[in-house]
């Protein structure tokens, strides 16, 4: 499923949102879909905490949205450890944001 321009800048401008608001270093802000969520559109970025630079965590955050890109004010969550494999392997990338938060920088 091609990703509609107006569908991408409504999501990617949550993710400049997200990024100004994020109290970690956010950045991969990614536009994807599951299987395990039909009808459903995913924005997932990683975020790091570098409090402790000896032991960064890094850690990836979801925030769902409708196909016409407007949030549906969710998050993912899995039942166990074989849910959340399977929701992992099933991701597709529509679209990356590669080198700045901005996608109208383009």
């Amino acid at each position: 499923m091609p990703l509609k321009k107006t569908v991408r800048d409504k999501i990617m401008d949550c993710a400049i949102t997200i990024n100004r608001e994020c109290p970690e270093e956010c950045r991969d802000f990614r536009v994807m879909t599951s299987p395990l969520r039909p009808g459903v559109l995913i924005l997932r970025w990683t975020a790091i905490n570098i409090d402790y630079p000896e032991k960064p965590v890094q850690c990836f955050r979801f925030q769902c949205f409708e196909p016409d890109g407007s949030p549906q004010h969710c998050s993912v969550y899995y039942a166990d450890q074989q849910e959340a494999n399977a929701f992992f392997s099933g991701l597709r990338t529509l679209y990356r944001q590669t080198f700045a938060v901005d996608h109208k920088m383009k």
